[in-house]
């Protein structure tokens, strides 16, 4: 992954001209976000999300107060499409010491259709912060919209086969999965085991992993969780998320783990969890995910 300052620079986001960071945001979903199929999935703007409803509530106390989301919950009315930009606005919705519950909608600014809502549980936190700084401008967006595509995978595959793919190293990882560092090390029965390598590009004010991050990173493990029991030729996204962040993880204490397992499959819908540990095994994120299986592809693949 590229080195940036922020998860901004990273994921082609930015703050609208004349906008302070956080309260309005917004991102051109790229050819550097898809997957391993060339989908454009959740994974690609859940970081925006999370950074619009809980940065609104960071901008709601007094300067300098360090904020973290609790408890996020992600919902896709319309898949995003390839190429789109997406603009981000979040509130407080109600605060009360020092605790808030934030909402956020994702917008599709050609379509106006919006593309993901947020509900969060922001509180303060006792630690050493910095303000977060103002940008206008992302050194590395063209690089995000400019990266190749994946090759095309073969429809004859299932899901599991390309999963082992993933593992063994036939099937390359997409760009967003390379973004964040991850790696398919075990596939199941019924479950999927993900390593993640975080980097600086991944830190937050307070210098740990940033949220977003964290639930962009749920979200594409769960991804992988629902692809477990998918049939050749099939298509599928995550539609509903929800992640407890339990303790921020660490950036330099080593590969994080990530294993999803399967709830209940069914024809049109899979149920995921999902937990994040770190190198101690300690538990620092825990994921319930929905996953939508579609015959055909979808609205915002990259394939036509």
């Amino acid at each position: 992954m590229t080195a940036a300052p922020d998860p901004l620079a990273a994921l082609a986001i930015s703050a609208s001209p004349g906008e302070p960071y956080g309260t309005v945001l917004r991102q051109h979903v790229g050819a550097g976000l898809v997957d391993h199929r060339g989908e454009v999935g959740l994974s690609a703007i859940a970081t925006l999300a999370e950074m619009v409803g809980g940065s609104s509530f960071y901008h709601s106390q007094p300067p300098g107060t360090a904020t973290v989301q609790s408890r996020l919950s992600l919902a896709v009315p319309v898949p995003v499409t390839l190429g789109a930009m997406v603009t981000g606005r979040g509130r407080v919705v109600g605060s009360v010491e020092g605790h808030g519950t934030t909402y956020a909608e994702l917008v599709d600014e050609t379509t106006g259709a919006v593309v993901c809502s947020a509900t969060g549980r922001a509180v303060v936190v006792s630690r050493a912060t910095g303000e977060i700084p103002r940008r206008d401008a992302v050194a590395t967006e063209s690089e995000m919209l400019g990266a190749s595509s994946p090759v095309t995978l073969d429809p004859a595959l299932t899901g599991r086969e390309i999963l082992c793919g993933l593992a063994d190293g036939t099937i390359a990882p997409g760009p967003i999965q390379n973004a964040f560092g991850m790696a398919v090390t075990a596939v199941g029965e019924s479950d999927v085991v993900v390593t993640a390598t975080p980097s600086m590009a991944m830190a937050n004010q307070m210098g740990t992993m940033h949220g977003g991050v964290v639930i962009a990173l749920m979200a594409e493990v769960c991804s992988l969780g629902v692809e477990l029991s998918a049939t050749a030729g099939a298509r599928y996204r995550i539609s509903d998320i929800t992640v407890g962040f339990l303790r921020s993880p660490a950036l330099d204490a080593g590969d994080l783990t990530i294993t999803v397992e399967q709830v209940k499959t069914g024809r049109r819908i899979s149920s995921v969890i999902a937990t994040m540990t770190d190198s101690d095994g300690k538990l620092l994120a825990q994921a319930a995910a929905d996953g939508i299986y579609f015959a055909r592809s979808l609205a915002g693949s990259s394939r036509p």
